[in-house]
């Protein structure tokens, strides 16, 4: 019989199962908190991670036609390792055979999904694709997706360092782009004039893009953090969805 998602023990300490894998939730010292890294598959951080490397081998090339590419190679490498290292990681967290003595509970943790405090206790959206359990007097701190039930006591954390990842995309955009613009300003060379082009051009990619996501970080927050008022009562008539 496959376990059910919950707390169980695995190393020193618990770890998340949410019914068919490992996740990077864990409790170390009697509190919950997460690896330094977590995602449902290693896939896309083996692709980030050779992207970067990719461009890095680039940058150092172009450190022939400016100095400046010295330092964008060294953080495209730079993040190029972060990547692997976290894929590795997480393919190590997902290796783990899945658990086979009964979960484990501490006050730490709770309320669990499924606990009950008060009347009108169960599952309400925060978002489109996400659900968070109420416990009929207080959120907890779970939600619930396609991809399982998992904790968010991260959840804050998560969201500032989202905050903080999307601000660097967007001044690393902006950094490309016054480098090609001033490379560009500055040479007549054809060479260094399509190098400066071309930088200028990743620039405002990067910076469109983390300007989106900047935009888009109230959504980001919804199935993150824990909602500061209680949810929108039950209308039987809907099928048990939240009352507009």
């Amino acid at each position: 019989m496959d376990a059910h998602a919950a707390w169980y023990a695995e190393g020193e300490g618990l770890r998340w199962w949410d019914g068919s894998r490992w996740t990077g939730m864990r409790v170390a010292d009697g509190r919950p908190v997460i690896d330094w890294i977590t995602a449902d598959r290693p896939a896309p951080l083996f692709v980030a991670s050779a992207l970067f490397f990719v461009a890095g081998a680039i940058h150092l090339f172009l450190v022939g036609f400016s100095p400046f590419y010295l330092v964008t190679a060294v953080l495209f490498l730079a993040l190029s390792f972060f990547w692997l290292f976290g894929a590795l990681h997480v393919r190590r967290v997902l290796r783990i055979p899945a658990p086979t003595t009964a979960p484990v509970v501490i006050d730490a943790v709770r309320p669990l999904p499924g606990e009950q405090e008060g009347t009108g206790a169960g599952w309400f959206p925060v978002s489109s694709t996400v659900s968070r359990w109420w416990t009929g007097t207080r959120w907890s701190q779970y939600t619930w997706t396609r991809s399982g039930i998992r904790p968010t006591f991260h959840g804050a954390r998560s969201f500032r360092i989202l905050l903080w990842v999307e601000g660097v995309i967007t001044a690393l955009g902006a950094l490309l782009g016054i480098a090609g613009i001033v490379v560009a300003v500055s040479s007549s060379d054809a060479d260094v004039m399509t190098v400066a082009v071309g930088t200028i051009v990743v620039g405002a990619v990067l910076f469109l893009l983390g300007g989106v996501l900047l935009a888009l970080s109230p959504l980001s927050r919804r199935p993150l953090v824990v909602p500061s008022t209680p949810p929108a009562p039950l209308d039987p008539a809907a099928g048990g969805a939240p009352a507009r």
